[in-house]
C-alpha cells in the first residue's frame, strides 16, 4: 500500500548553511513517500541558489520581501500537495525516523490533528529542549515540559499538549479547517496560535516521543544569554512583546484577559527590560521591546493594530 504523502515545508530568511544542513537530515529520512518545500523570505545570502544546486528536488517558494514566519508557511503551504504538511524550521537537524514516527502517532485516532517531535538542545544532544508545552492563560508564561532535563526516558508516553514550537505534523483536514497561519504575528507566537485554534476547533494536538530532532540553540545560550529572552534579533524582541498581547487577546477568556493586562503585562514590562539591561543587551534589544510593548498595549485598548514596518 502507498504511503500518504507528506509535504515538509521549511521556512528561512539568510541561514543558507543551517538550510543546506537541514535539508541533508531531511533527505537522509526513511518515510518512502515526501515531498519538501523552500519558502525562502527574500534570502540575500545566496540561499536559494545553494539549495537549486544542491537539492534540484527541492520545490522553491520564493517571496519577494520577508513574508515573517507565518507568512512563509502560508507561502510554501499553498505549493504542498500532501496529506500531511510538516512544518519546519530551518535551524534543525531532524533524524532519520521522524516522519516515521510522526505519521504513525497521527493516524492513531481521527480526532489528532498536529504532532509534535521531542526536541533537543543542538549542543546537548541527550538535553531536553521540548517535551510538550503549556502556557498559563494567567500569566501568559509558556513552558517547554522538560526543557533542561537529560533525556532517561522520563518523557516517553504520547500525550496531549497545546502546540509546538519548530516543528509540527500537520493532517490536511487541520490545514483546511484553520486556513493557514495567521499572518497578525508576522512571527513569534504564529505556532502557539496555530495550535490552540486546532483544539479550539475540535482536533488533538499530541507529543510523540519517539519523534526526535535537534534544534541549533545552546543549553547555554538558552539560560544565560539574551536568547533566553527569546530574542536573536530586535525583531524578535518587537514582536514578542507586541504579540504576547494579541495571542492573550484572541485565546484567554475575557476575565484572564483584563487581569493579564492589570497585573502581568506592567510586571512583565518592567522585568524585561531589566533582564535585558543586566544581560548586556541594551538599546539593540531594549528599543523594539519597548515599541512592541506599545504597540500591544493599543492594541489592547483600541483593538487597532500597528504593523511596524521598521521590523520586517
Amino acid at each position: 500500500m502507498v504511503k500518504k504523502l507528506v509535504s515538509v515545508v521549511i521556512t528561512t530568511r539568510n541561514r543558507k548553511k543551517d538550510v543546506l544542513a537541514c535539508l541533508s537530515s531531511v533527505y537522509a529520512n526513511d518515510y518512502p513517500n515526501s515531498e519538501v518545500i523552500l519558502a525562502d523570505n527574500a534570502s540575500t545570502d545566496g540561499t536559494t541558489e545553494a539549495v537549486r544546486e544542491k537539492y534540484s528536488k527541492v520545490k522553491l517558494a520564493v517571496a519577494k520581501e520577508n513574508l515573517g514566519l507565518n507568512g512563509g508557511k502560508n507561502l510554501g503551504q499553498k505549493l504542498a500537495k500532501g496529506d500531511y504538511i510538516f512544518f519546519l524550521d530551518s535551524d534543525t537537524m531532524v533524524d532519520k525516523k521522524l516522519l516515521t514516527e510522526l505519521i504513525k502517532t497521527a493516524e492513531t485516532e481521527e480526532k489528532v490533528g498536529i504532532v509534535c517531535p521531542k526536541m533537543y538542545f543542538f549542543d546537548q544532544k541527550n538535553v531536553i529542549w521540548y517535551a510538550g508545552t503549556y502556557v498559563n492563560m494567567f500569566t501568559s508564561q509558556t513552558f517547554n515540559i522538560g526543557c533542561d532535563e537529560e533525556d532517561n526516558g522520563q518523557y516517553d508516553q504520547v500525550r496531549e499538549t497545546q502546540f509546538a514550537p519548530t516543528a509540527y505534523l500537520a493532517k490536511r483536514s487541520v490545514i483546511n479547517k484553520l486556513k493557514g497561519h495567521d499572518e497578525t504575528f508576522f512571527m513569534t507566537y504564529g505556532d502557539t496560535d496555530f495550535g490552540f485554534r486546532a483544539r479550539e476547533n475540535g482536533f488533538k494536538v499530541l507529543f510523540c516521543p519517539t519523534a526526535k530532532l535537534w534544534h541549533r540553540l545552546g543549553k547555554e545560550e538558552n539560560s544565560k544569554t539574551i536568547r533566553s529572552l527569546g530574542y536573536n534579533l530586535p525583531m524578535r524582541a518587537y514582536y514578542f512583546a507586541r504579540n504576547r498581547v494579541i495571542f492573550m487577546k484572541k485565546h484567554a477568556s475575557r476575565k484572564n484577559f483584563i487581569f493579564f493586562m492589570i497585573v502581568f503585562f506592567p510586571l512583565f514590562t518592567f522585568y524585561f527590560i531589566a533582564k535585558i539591561i543586566f544581560l548586556g543587551a541594551n538599546w539593540k534589544f531594549l528599543k523594539p521591546h519597548l515599541q512592541g510593548t506599545w504597540d500591544g498595549l493599543l492594541f489592547a485598548v483600541t483593538g487597532v493594530l500597528n504593523q511596524n514596518r521598521d521590523y520586517r
